[in-house]
């Protein structure tokens, strides 16, 4: 491992394999990746991998969008699919609410040359038989959107970083920084120090440790997400198209022959962030007697679109963190006033989606190159000061999850 390097990326999930991967693609290869476990073995591995370019804000969108380009792109320099299923989605909403949320989503995709169709009730069930939605006020499709792994995007990014000169190292654990005259010069690790020109704090759910290291607050908290597999029935039959049902809270799409359901809780669990383990597999985030009965209260909301929900047999219960901001959008950018640090995370649960945009832009952001995408909604010191272990704060954080709906976030204090 060299004492010495461009720019030092600390945290090698999607988010950090992605920023190597823009920078040595833009000819910054000297790059040194530190991730102390396994790359993307965090919540990379858990994500439920859905791409939803359905938002409220044509940035999120061209976050999404980069990374749907980024998948060809690595596709054609490893020789090799990354299986990304475009199976489209559907979205139906019954309430005037998610309705008027809907039709301005629908503009800024058609702002950004994104397809919408509009479906009738019928045509929504020959996509997928088990929907019931004669009720709804506004059905459309969105072609483009999709799923794939998001480990396996992950680990892409990566080894398309180190044939392009980029170095990633794994069991190395970063214990600090090292400041000079207002400007973050390098990294502690429990290997040596390291000096570098630029540090990017691409730590997930434990980006408040290392903005800690500097007096700041990292503006979100690790907050649980978490979804059911289903029995491979058949339901969830190849080619099918993921489904968002906002007033219930809930999306679908196929996996291995039944189906991954999400359902976002009425008030989100939340973590300390100072607090965690150092590995997401050791943290206590499922309990058995409350899930099951969240899951049965949350299932008899969805029997209205799906009838046939009682008849599912949910088979594996998957649960992960993800960094929340109290407004639902990302972190990502310098932290003034101190020089050579930058933020890329606060990523809502749409961490792989977005990564191709957390990389293009701070690949843009290292380089002095015109930004692509308007990454000023997403400045990490929009809320001010913050304390983010309080649980004032990480109340605004939860509700941010409990009221988003796939692309907006309700308005919350």
């Amino acid at each position: 491992m060299p004492d010495r390097t461009d720019v030092i990326v600390i945290g090698g999930g999607v988010i950090g394999c992605s920023i190597a991967y823009h920078l040595a693609r833009a000819g910054r290869s000297d790059v040194l990746v530190i991730e102390r476990n396994e790359l993307s073995s965090g919540a990379t591995a858990r994500s439920a991998g859905c791409f939803s370019h359905a938002r409220s804000d044509r940035s999120t969108i061209r976050m999404i969008s980069r990374t749907r380009a980024a998948i060809g792109e690595l596709e054609e320099m490893l020789g090799e699919s990354l299986d990304f299923r475009q199976v489209g989605c559907v979205r139906a909403v019954v309430g005037e609410e998610r309705e008027r949320e809907l039709l301005d989503m629908e503009r800024c995709l058609a702002a950004e040359g994104l397809p919408v169709e509009v479906l009738d009730a019928a045509a929504a069930r020959g996509l997928c038989p088990w929907l019931e939605v004669e009720a709804a006020r506004r059905i459309v499709f969105l072609a483009s959107d999709g799923y794939l792994d998001g480990a396996r995007l992950g680990h892409a990014y990566a080894r398309a970083a180190r044939l392009l000169g980029a170095r990633i190292v794994r069991g190395v654990a970063a214990r600090g920084a090292l400041v000079e005259d207002g400007r973050i010069v390098g990294v502690k690790t429990d290997r040596g120090e390291l000096r570098a020109n630029w540090v990017v704090d691409a730590g997930g759910v434990w980006g408040a440790e290392i903005a800690r290291w500097l007096g700041w607050g990292f503006a979100a908290a690790p907050t649980r997400s978490h979804y059911w597999i289903t029995a491979p029935d058949g339901s969830g039959a190849p080619g099918r198209p993921n489904v968002q049902l906002p007033d219930v809270r809930a999306y679908l799409r196929s996996e291995i022959g039944g189906l991954l359901v999400g359902l976002q809780e009425p008030r989100s669990r939340t973590y300390h962030p100072l607090q965690l383990t150092a590995d997401m597999a050791d943290m206590p985030l499922i309990e058995e007697e409350h899930d099951l009965d969240l899951l049965v209260e949350q299932a008899g909301r969805l029997r209205a679109f799906i009838p046939d929900v009682d008849r599912w047999g949910f088979a594996h219960h998957i649960a992960g963190l993800s960094m929340y901001t109290p407004d639902g959008k990302f972190l990502l950018g310098p932290t003034p006033p101190l020089a050579g640090f930058l933020v890329a995370g606060g990523c809502c649960g749409s961490g792989v989606a977005g990564s191709g945009g957390f990389g293009q832009s701070i690949a843009e952001l290292i380089t002095g190159t015109p930004l692509s995408i308007d990454i000023e909604r997403y400045r990490p010191d929009r809320f001010g000061d913050v304390d983010p272990a309080s649980s004032a704060f990480r109340d605004r954080c939860a509700a941010a999850r409990s009221g988003k709906s796939r692309g907006r976030v309700d308005e919350v204090a």
